[in-house]
């Protein structure tokens, strides 16, 4: 038996039981081990000996105060990776101890080996706690491309088909691509932890994708691209999910579904959030929107189902759309992926939502034709519009496909020779996001299409300047609720009950 073994047990010491030995978890103190901790040494093999080592028969790895400098590292089932305060796990800028990874799960997204700054496959019971810092040096140029979603550029925590995850009160700062994907997992708690990605592109705070009974609390969450990210790259839905009391900021979505909607989204549950602008000093993001783009997105296009969601008592301050929902069919298809035709986006509640400062692309929820968003609620809504005029966003860049893509010019059109949207264009297969229509839309509060069953109930529209644009515009839209909709437009105030633009089309 190892001596670094012998560490990761405790003799227990009792009247009736002095001699008895228990195999209990331990801990091993890796600057005891070898580990320089100073920045410079390459505390990889050191710090995955231990991780080893302890898993044989369960413990703990405690970085103390110190700078570890790694290349990834592999978890192991029954380990506890507790980075003390004051100590640093940081990214190494060599990529040759960042191997590309072969994925064993089929997903839309996995079309090459990834790579990981933290990986873990089928383990179990993994935790990783404490109030140091996880950086993954993002910022370092070796780690630098403009490539969207490129596997040269490692995750920093990314853990697939694992069971019984803790990760708590920990940083993550500026990861060289998402902060953190679980996929696929089980049992997951994150709780109390801060992430600032603002390194490159696709900085997502945190990403769950296709995971199973997970709660998600008090955490600060501050991305270039979506903050909090649910996902369904591959063909388990992600289910049994809450969400409390965090603080999100982005350059992108804040709450988002999507856009890997394969397997679907049901049953979850978010509230007491606060959804506000971004602390970064400087805009990653291609589409430059510095105080975000989406406050709450559904993106379903790949043929899951999103159903049963709840979002209540959240606070939005300044992104362009504080609510956007998209149904389409984008039907993203790789090997081993199952071939759905069409998705499903309903039974959607929003309650106690305020946004502040939002504008200037309105809020939609659309479907595709044949193929509409259904029960809809949204009660006590009121949504504060400052940035009244679409011409006022600064940028010809859009995204379909490809960060970088450069388009034609976003927004394009005049609402009114349009006053009924029926020239806003489809365009159900692009990548779904507030500015897909390419158009500025007729109305300045809501614009329906291909939707059924949907109330609005005490939500209150506020523009701070005049705008010529209706506050709903419905097309293809059946059963229909408004009830106490209040719209402040400029200095008038009314109760909104007949000036909607209806325009129901037959299948």
């Amino acid at each position: 038996m190892t001596r670094s073994v012998r560490r990761c047990q405790t003799r227990v010491a009792a009247p009736l039981l002095m001699n008895m030995v228990f195999k209990t978890t331990g801990i091993i103190n890796v600057k005891e081990s070898g580990a320089a901790g100073d920045g410079r040494v390459n505390d990889t093999a050191v710090l995955q000996k231990a991780i080893d080592e302890c898993s044989v028969s369960g413990g703990t790895v405690f970085l103390p105060s110190g700078v570890y400098s790694t290349g990834t590292l592999f978890m192991k089932s029954n380990v506890t990776l507790h980075i003390a305060k004051g100590a640093v796990l940081r990214g190494r800028p060599d990529l040759s101890i960042f191997p590309h990874i072969v994925s064993k799960v089929p997903s839309t997204l996995e079309k090459a080996p990834w790579r990981a700054f933290i990986y873990a496959y089928e383990q179990k019971n993994i935790s990783i706690v404490g109030e140091g810092t996880i950086s993954p040096n993002g910022e370092h140029k070796i780690f630098q491309d403009n490539i969207g979603d490129s596997p040269d550029r490692p995750y920093g925590i990314h853990f697939v088909r694992c069971k019984n995850i803790t990760v708590s009160s920990i940083k993550i700062l500026n990861p060289a691509f998402w902060a953190q994907r679980y996929r696929e997992c089980e049992d997951l708690t994150i709780k109390g932890i801060s992430v600032f990605a603002h390194a490159n592109f696709n900085n997502d705070g945190l990403d769950i994708d296709g995971c199973n009974r997970v709660i998600v609390s008090d955490c600060r969450i501050d991305s270039s691209d979506d903050a909090l990210c649910f996902k369904s790259h591959g063909n388990r839905p992600c289910e049994e999910v809450v969400v409390a009391n965090c603080i999100l900021s982005s350059h992108a979505s804040a709450i988002k579904f999507g856009t890997g909607s394969v397997g679907g989204f049901k049953k979850i549950s978010i509230s007491n959030c606060v959804v506000k602008p971004s602390e970064a000093k400087h805009v990653v993001h291609p589409l430059k929107a510095k105080k975000g783009l989406m406050g709450i997105d559904f993106g379903s296009v790949d043929g899951g189902l999103l159903e049963d969601i709840s979002i209540s008592n959240v606070h939005i301050e300044g992104v362009e759309t504080p609510i956007f929902m998209k149904l389409g069919n984008r039907l993203t298809r790789v090997k081993g992926i199952k071939k759905n035709t069409c998705g499903a986006l309903r039974r959607i509640m929003l309650s106690n939502i305020k946004a502040r400062d939002a504008g200037p692309v309105s809020c939609s929820i659309t479907g595709y034709p044949g193929n509409r968003i259904e029960d809809v609620v949204l009660k006590n809504i009121s949504i504060q519009i400052t940035r009244y005029s679409p011409l006022d966003i600064d940028t010809t860049k859009r995204i379909n496909k490809n960060l970088n893509q450069t388009g034609k010019k976003l927004l394009k059109g005049n609402y009114l020779n349009d006053p009924e949207g029926v020239q806003v264009p489809e365009n159900s297969d692009h990548y779904p996001y507030n500015r897909i229509f390419d158009s500025i839309l007729p109305s300045f509060g809501f614009f329906l299409r291909h939707v059924k069953n949907i109330t609005f109930d005490s939500v209150r529209i506020e523009t701070l300047e005049g705008d010529k644009r209706l506050p709903f515009v419905l097309n293809d839209v059946e059963n229909v609720r408004f009830i106490k909709v209040l719209v402040n437009k400029g200095k008038i105030t009314k109760l909104w009950k007949h000036n909607v633009s209806i325009i129901n089309k037959k299948k």
